[in-house]
């Protein structure tokens, strides 16, 4: 199957007089009345839904989802398969049984409405359309073989449906014929010419088959956002939604006079309200981005033009201006940029400020900022926050405080958050790798439901050296497809560039990164100014020996490899120090507890007290400390350099007195990393400075040699940057596994279990335990489970299996809750201290868990 591209559409405006909510008629069921009668134009009107001030005709509800889809299709050249799938998504709603259910919903089963219009665009080869329709409420399923007689995929429901007789689905729909007309020439899909063709000659059969499988999800979020908008239009007409003007407007351009006479508009009046809903859609979008470009110009002009200024901030005003200049440069078009600036140069704000010149310069529709951990979404968000206010900033991962909320006990922001949550309409998004990436490899329509607006966006991927090497094959494919198909402009923006060029040249099929171009100006010698620290490798240590070296620091801190030796170390420290200036960090500990512990480890670091912090790897994703010394156990060089970054943080100290000292250790490195630790090795046998620029490229180009940075891997089956072979699952022949494939994509991709915390103390109140007995007594919901994150520890399941034969945990839900799972929360509280975490100590194997 190949989905063809359409060329772009001409763009005009269609005004026209303003239409209204129809009432339904009087429909007798037993003794009761469903509703009051209304005269139409036509004597048998269809009905799409009802509220409680009356009902949606299908050709209202079918026309507003339409255009809705096909402007929001428009922004990545797509308007007519989405108006197409706006159109006939609910196609099954014509049929006598829907028409029932609707009037007697309490004596009629459900009835499937949606096959009847995946039919429909089978039939005219609108295949992603059709693929998008028949997934737009459970998700998009498996494509399947032609041959599918039996099962759920999509070949299987159509050859079923085809072979239905004059009970197919479309057959009892065919009433729509009568209400809305759509030329052949228009529904059919065109063919491919010959200069097309010769166009496409780089993009090999399989690289077609990619894009078709992101154009269908494409194509999906389009149809989801416009069915949901619509219907939440229709039923509560909400003003705090970002598009409610938009709504307004598309309901007056689609004209009263004809929707309340149950006939469709004509189809090339379809496409022009579509096509203004997409222009409209654009100029929202663009006066936002105007603004807070303003806004962002007007930071960086009081910054420049301080006469205060540091030699520090002298090149901190370098990097700005290079930004603001290159942003503003017509010659940058959307593409795939990098910023390579090392920490303390002011790089958040830098990219930021590229980003919105770049996307004024382009047209382009919103900043996408894409971080690798919660932890540091926090600071990034507060940063913005103070430039832009709260408004145009939507922070979306699960902790996100308006996640937290009911919605009675949100304010204006909050809800607007929300909202804006479910479909990313906001200037300014901040969010994680994870909720990124795995968005677009989805097949849930409320993941999905975001992913139009990605289209003509700047994307910047902060840290981006830590994309996860299992997956990075598939996240640079998908960043390629976005760039290369979908307008979008991607900055790989970090302080320690991977070396991914050659990973981009294989994901591009046009022929682009020969070069991809580097927006900051620092050189080698530049980067020996923001020199913070000295890395001197000590070699192996006994652990007590290093316990004895900690001991010896008033304040210090330790990185190493696994749970045990943190915990190992800490008892150590306690016996040899005064306890109240130790402190360890791992997973073993629920969030709530850790981000105490963080408070008072800053707290005594600012004072000036004793602080001694031993700490798995946790520590490295953006924690702000500011240690004067740091050690750290041998591992990957990109994580060493990440404690170095809690390491005379604030420049207060000479590079050559603030020390990091790597060491080694017996049993030190946990078997996923054993490469990374090799490729270390290797960079440190040729580099004595191993912070320095070719260390850092040394050290990526190793890695990514010994994982299988080429294509011979990739076709062999054993590819190491892609464990799940998540792109040859995309390829022809592969019968399109959208389920298999979303199944499979998930970067945090490990088998251990939460065990819920049940808190209580005079510090953090009695949250965690009221939330734990909430659990247990059944009131389960979505929010619940985002608040009981914070009282999470994650364990194996050979360790819960010890904890549950202990009788230390409560086993909740699965056959009996309305969780979908088994849920479990720790009884036995002796098991568990704030310091600590939870004690495993008498249960096999520790954890390569941080």
């Amino acid at each position: 199957m190949s989905i063809k591209r359409e060329s772009p559409p001409r763009s005009n405006v269609l005004h026209v007089a303003r239409w209204t909510v129809q009432k339904g008629p009087t429909v007798q069921s037993g003794n009761n009345t469903v509703n009051s009668t209304i005269r139409y134009a036509t004597s048998n009107p269809f009905y799409a839904r009802t509220s409680d001030h009356g009902y949606e005709t299908c050709v209202e509800h079918l026309c507003m989802t339409g255009c809705l889809a096909g402007g929001f299709a428009q922004q990545f050249r797509h308007l007519d398969d989405g108006l197409l799938a706006g159109l006939f998504h609910d196609l099954g709603k014509y049929s006598q049984g829907f028409q029932k259910r609707i009037r007697d919903p309490e004596h009629t089963g459900k009835v499937d409405h949606s096959t009847a219009g995946a039919m429909l665009l089978v039939q005219n080869r609108r295949f992603a359309s059709a693929l998008a329709v028949a997934g737009h409420h459970a998700g998009l399923g498996d494509f399947g073989s032609a041959g599918d007689r039996e099962g759920s995929t999509f070949s299987a429901r159509m050859n079923r449906a085809f072979n239905a007789g004059d009970n197919n689905p479309l057959a009892l729909a065919s009433a729509w014929k009568k209400q809305i007309d759509v030329p052949q020439s228009a529904l059919q899909a065109r063919s491919v010419t010959a200069s097309e063709k010769n166009s496409q000659v780089k993009q090999s059969e399989d690289d077609h088959c990619y894009s078709d499988m992101m154009l269908t999800r494409m194509l999906l979020s389009a149809l989801v956002d416009g069915d949901r908008l619509d219907a939440e239009f229709f039923t509560s007409n909400r003003e705090d939604r970002a598009e409610h003007q938009l709504l307004e407007r598309l309901k007056e351009q689609l004209g009263s006079e004809t929707l309340s006479g149950c006939r469709a508009p004509e189809w090339n009046d379809l496409r022009e309200a579509a096509l203004a809903t997409s222009a409209d859609y654009q100029a929202g979008n663009h006066s936002r981005i105007n603004y807070l470009a303003d806004a962002v110009e007007n930071v960086a002009r009081r910054y420049l033009e301080s006469s205060h200024k540091t030699p520090l901030d002298v090149k901190r005003c370098e990097l700005l201006t290079q930004c603001l200049n290159q942003g503003r440069s017509e010659s940058h078009k959307p593409g795939l940029y990098t910023l390579t600036a090392p920490t303390g140069s002011g790089k958040t704000i830098a990219s930021i400020t590229f980003a919105l010149e770049h996307a004024r310069t382009n047209n382009m529709q919103r900043i996408i900022y894409v971080i690798p951990y919660t932890s540091i979404i926090d600071q990034t968000v507060g940063q913005f926050e103070k430039i832009f206010g709260e408004g145009p900033v939507l922070p979306h991962y699960a902790e996100a405080s308006y996640q937290l909320k009911d919605e009675s006990d949100m304010d204006g922001i909050d809800l607007r958050r929300a909202l804006a949550a479910e479909n990313w309409n906001a200037p300014i998004v901040v969010t994680t790798a994870v909720q990124f990436f795995e968005s677009l490899y989805s097949n849930k329509t409320s993941r999905c439901r975001k992913l139009h607006n990605i289209a003509n966006s700047v994307i910047v991927f902060d840290e981006a050296q830590t994309l996860p090497v299992p997956y990075l094959r598939p996240c640079v494919k998908a960043i390629a497809e976005l760039v290369e198909h979908y307008g979008a402009t991607a900055v790989l923006c970090t302080a320690t560039q991977p070396e991914l060029q050659r990973l981009f040249v294989q994901s591009f099929s046009d022929g682009r990164c020969a070069d991809i171009p580097e927006i900051s100006p620092f050189t080698n010698e530049d980067y020996e100014q923001f020199r913070r620290v000295t890395v001197e490798r000590i070699g192996d240590i006994e652990l007590d020996a290093l316990a004895n070296r900690l001991d010896k620091h008033a304040q210090v801190l330790c990185v190493v490899n696994t749970r045990k030796k943190a915990q190992y170390l800490y008892n150590r420290l306690n016996r040899e120090s005064e306890s109240e200036g130790t402190f360890c960090l791992t997973t073993l500990q629920c969030a709530a507890d850790r981000k105490r512990l963080l408070t008072r480890i800053r707290s005594r670091l600012a004072a000036g007290e004793t602080c001694r912090v031993v700490s798995t790897s946790l520590i490295e994703a953006g924690v702000d400390v500011d240690f004067p010394v740091a050690y750290r156990e041998e591992t990957g060089l990109d994580s060493i350099i990440q404690t170095a970054g809690r390491c005379n943080r604030e420049g207060k100290h000479a590079a050559d007195e603030s020390m990091v000292y790597v060491f080694s250790t017996a049993g030190g490195q946990a078997p996923f990393l054993q490469q990374n630790l090799v490729a270390y090795r290797e960079t440190a046998a040729r580099y004595p400075d191993l912070i320095s620029n070719d260390a850092i490229r040394t050290y990526f180009g190793e890695l990514l040699g010994m994982l299988g940075d080429n294509n011979s891997n990739m076709v062999a089956g054993n590819d190491a940057l892609d464990v799940h072979r998540i792109i040859s699952l995309h390829g022809c022949g592969r019968g399109m596994p959208f389920e298999r494939i979303a199944r499979l994509f998930k970067l945090i991709d490990t088998p251990t279990v939460p065990v819920y915390i049940p808190l209580s103390d005079d510090e953090l109140g009695d949250e965690g335990a009221r939330l734990c007995n909430q659990l247990e007594q059944g009131d389960i919901d979505r929010a619940l489970f985002r608040k009981l994150g914070k009282y999470a520890v994650n364990v194996w399941p050979q360790h819960l299996e010890k904890l549950l034969s202990a009788g230390a945990v409560l086993s909740v839900g699965g056959e009996t809750g309305a969780a979908e799972e088994n849920c479990y929360i720790l009884r036995d509280l002796s098991r568990y201290s704030s310091q600590l975490g939870l004690q495993l100590e008498n249960v096999a194997a520790d954890g390569i868990f941080v």
